[in-house]
């Protein structure tokens, strides 16, 4: 009894910091990776409560309010929520100067000893945080706890990595922890069904952390389903199933359709896949019947590029025949594949990325169901392949939180195209997004995108993009420069 009053005593707050612009699709869903710590931390019977800055417009004041009886604060960072997240930091040092403040998330993770090194935070977590709060929240020495790093006098002390977490062993999620404003305005549930990924892409921060596929159970993953349909807040909403793959057992994935069927947990749902996986024997014909019947809609595809070159310099591991195969598999079973493009990647010449418009061209005349994300430009992470490359190109990285957040306050991604030297045509990397987004696709489409501006505006520079698509002429992209400037948000 007197463990467990001592363990309420320390109680955690879990903090997800706004980003730098505010979009609207920021808060279509909500922050898994917070409401998996605080469902673990829960199910050890410690204090746990959760304030999402993306999704909560008052929560600076929460935070004010909630810190005071708070011995650790862990924020959720990635790059371009720094600004914020240091915002936040100060506030909860000058209402509670004792309080243990951690940081994790993904900026953290690939820049452990500068973050580090940040004077307002006491500690940062460079795994997966669960069993990492629990044990601070636990009042664990920080010299004792496996995953994270901290200031020891001068020097910044590593620990050793902790184990990856199996999700079979972990709990469900407890919607009960996550406020009723959040819950009442998610667009897309999440269901968590796996961690990590088996396959090598060399731009993908799974194969750079060997993040191995990890999965729950079939019977876990129903329970969870069962869970959501029964939830209130839930009713008429959409799902996704949270993986980075979610077929990598296909077996497993075959169990789970199986068993939605026969318990009718019938729902409209999303998740991703890898184009290569939908063949005879893997996803099917036969297959994809039953994914329709059980409510998917969308299956999301990281394509990346039209290019053979760039697809082997990635190992990506797919040609762009597999691309256009699942595109033509999905339509046929009513299901949307969408698919995501990048541009401007290392020794990626201008012939590359007309493949990838090619490859974007041939995908959305198959039908306007078809969606296509980006190509964004590429955005190094360290520890890559990639990322050595664009270091050798003179590139240079922030070296320190602080320049971190300078650089990131006005960029709406992680960092500026016109800062990375490997980038040879910058105004067609940068401008290539926009253009495929409003030119490629129908006008009805194009019209229909969360942009806000004058109507009259926006079909203009519509249709100046769809002239461009259609003669596939990108210099001088004067409208595109005057949009960013001017309209986006």
């Amino acid at each position: 009894m007197y463990e467990l009053q001592l363990l309420n005593m320390n109680k955690v707050l879990l903090i997800n910091p706004p980003f730098n612009v505010v979009k609207d699709n920021y808060d279509s869903s909500i922050s898994v990776g917070l409401l998996s710590i605080a469902s673990f931390l829960d199910s050890k019977n410690i204090l746990v409560e959760i304030i999402d800055g993306v999704r909560q417009k008052n929560y600076l004041e929460l935070v004010k309010e909630k810190c005071k009886e708070c011995k650790y604060v862990g924020i959720s960072v990635m790059t371009m929520q720094i600004a914020k997240a240091i915002e936040t930091s100060k506030l909860i040092k000058e209402v509670n100067p004792e309080c243990k403040i951690i940081w994790g998330g993904t900026h953290p993770t690939f820049f452990i000893e500068q973050t580090a090194k940040f004077l307002l935070v006491d500690a940062i977590c460079y795994t997966e945080g669960e069993k990492v709060m629990y044990e601070i929240a636990s009042g664990k020495d920080f010299s004792e706890i496996k995953g994270i790093a901290y200031r020891q006098g001068e020097n910044i002390k590593i620990n050793p990595p902790i184990e990856l977490h199996d999700p079979a062993q972990m709990p469900l999620f407890n919607w009960d922890l996550v406020p009723v404003e959040i819950l009442d305005n998610l667009y897309l549930v999440p269901s968590l069904t796996s961690r990590g990924c088996p396959h090598r892409c060399t731009f993908c921060i799974n194969a750079i952390l060997k993040n191995r596929w990890r999965p729950r159970t079939a019977e876990q993953i129903l329970r969870d389903l069962e869970i959501i349909k029964n939830n209130q807040h839930f009713k008429d909403k959409k799902l996704r199933f949270w993986d980075e793959n979610f077929f990598v057992d296909i077996n497993r994935a075959k169990v789970v359709i199986n068993g939605m069927l026969e318990r009718n947990l019938q729902i409209p749902w999303e998740t991703t896949v890898r184009a290569d996986y939908v063949k005879e024997g893997r996803i099917d014909d036969e297959f994809l019947a039953k994914l329709k019947k059980t409510g998917c809609y969308l299956l999301s595809f990281g394509a990346e590029s039209g290019s053979p070159i760039i697809l082997a310099k990635i190992k990506k591991d797919i040609t762009p025949e597999d691309v256009i195969k699942s595109a033509k598999m999905c339509l046929r079973y009513d299901i949307i594949p969408q698919y995501s493009f990048m541009i401007g990647l290392p020794g990626e010449k201008k012939e590359d990325m007309m493949m990838t418009l090619n490859l974007i061209d041939k995908l959305v005349k198959l039908s306007d169901k078809v969606q296509i994300l980006g190509p964004q430009a590429f955005r190094p992470y360290p520890g890559s392949e990639l990322y050595n490359e664009c270091i050798a190109s003179g590139w240079k990285a922030p070296q320190s939180i602080e320049d971190w957040a300078t650089v990131a306050s006005h960029e709406l991604s992680y960092l500026a195209i016109k800062n990375f030297p490997w980038v040879e045509d910058k105004d067609f990397v940068e401008s290539m997004e926009a253009y495929v987004r409003f030119g490629a696709h129908n006008i009805k489409s194009a019209m229909g995108s969360t942009i806000k501006a004058q109507k009259f505006l926006k079909l203009g520079f519509v249709l100046l993009c769809k002239l461009r698509w259609k003669l596939k002429f990108f210099k001088w992209p004067v409208e595109f420069k005057l949009a960013k400037r001017f309209v986006t948000k």
